[in-house]
C-alpha cells in the first residue's frame, strides 16, 4: 500500500479500520512530534511527554473502530491527548499548577516558547539578553491559567486551531471557547502588561504581550 502525503488523516484513519497497518503508522509519523510537544507544555520532562503520545497512541490503536470518519479526526485525536495530558497532570502534582517545561525546546516540529524566543534572539542579537528573563514571565504567566484555558490558548496558538476544532477537542460550545480565550487574554494581560488598557471584546485576538514572542500573536 502506498501513502500518499495528499491523504487526509480521515482518509487514513477509514484504510486503518479497513486493516491497513500502514495508515495508523502514517498517522503516528503526522503527529507525534505535535503531541510530544503538547503534552511536554504541561508535564515536568520530555521524556514523561513521549510516554504520554505513546498511549495516546495506542488509545487510537484501540479505539479505532469507534472513530466516526464522519468527524474530523484532529480534534478527535487532540480530545483523547487532553485527557491523558489531565490525567498525568494531576498524578503528578494533584493540587499544583505544573509549569511549562524548557525542556520542551528540545526537538520536535512544534514551536515552543524557548524556540520562538531563540529565534528571534538570533536575528535581532541586542535582545539575546532579554530572551531568558522573558520566557520565564511568559511560561509563569500560562501557568497561571486553569487548565482549560491553558488549553484552548495552547490549541489556539500552538496548533493552530480554529475555533471549530478547539470546540470539537473540548466538548465546549464556541461561545464557551471564545470566553475561555477571552479569560485567558486577560489574564495574561494582567500579568504580563500590567498597565495595559483591558479590551472588553471576547472575539479580540489572544497576544501573549511580550514584544520578544509577537511571532506568536496571531489573531484567532
Amino acid at each position: 500500500m502506498v501513502i500518499e502525503t495528499m491523504d487526509t488523516d480521515e482518509s487514513l484513519m477509514r484504510r486503518f479500520q479497513a486493516g491497513e497497518r500502514e495508515a495508523f503508522e502514517a498517522l503516528f509519523d503526522r503527529y507525534a512530534a505535535a503531541l510530544i510537544n503538547f503534552a511536554c507544555r504541561f508535564l515536568h520532562s520530555r521524556c514523561e511527554a513521549e510516554d504520554v503520545a505513546q498511549e495516546i497512541f495506542l488509545r487510537v490503536y484501540k479505539a479505532n473502530d469507534r472513530y466516526d470518519a464522519l468527524r474530523p479526526f484532529r480534534p478527535w485525536l487532540y480530545s483523547i491527548a487532553s485527557r491523558l495530558v489531565s490525567d498525568h497532570v494531576r498524578a503528578i502534582k494533584s493540587h499544583q499548577e505544573v509549569a511549562i517545561d524548557a525542556e520542551c525546546a528540545a526537538g520536535g516540529e512544534g514551536h515552543s516558547l524557548l524556540e520562538v524566543l531563540a529565534d528571534v534572539a538570533f536575528r535581532e542579537p541586542h535582545r539575546a539578553l532579554e530572551k531568558d528573563d522573558d520566557v520565564q514571565k511568559v511560561r509563569k504567566a500560562l501557568a497561571t491559567l486553569p487548565k482549560n484555558q491553558r488549553v484552548a490558548v495552547l490549541l489556539a496558538r500552538f496548533e493552530d486551531m480554529s475555533y471549530e476544532e478547539i470546540t470539537q477537542t473540548m466538548n465546549l460550545s464556541i461561545s464557551a471557547v471564545k470566553s475561555l480565550l477571552f479569560r485567558a487574554k486577560q489574564t495574561l494581560k494582567q500579568i504580563l502588561v500590567p498597565n495595559r488598557p483591558e479590551e472588553t471584546a471576547v472575539d479580540a485576538p489572544i497576544r501573549l504581550p511580550v514584544k520578544q514572542i509577537s511571532e506568536i500573536a496571531v489573531a484567532v
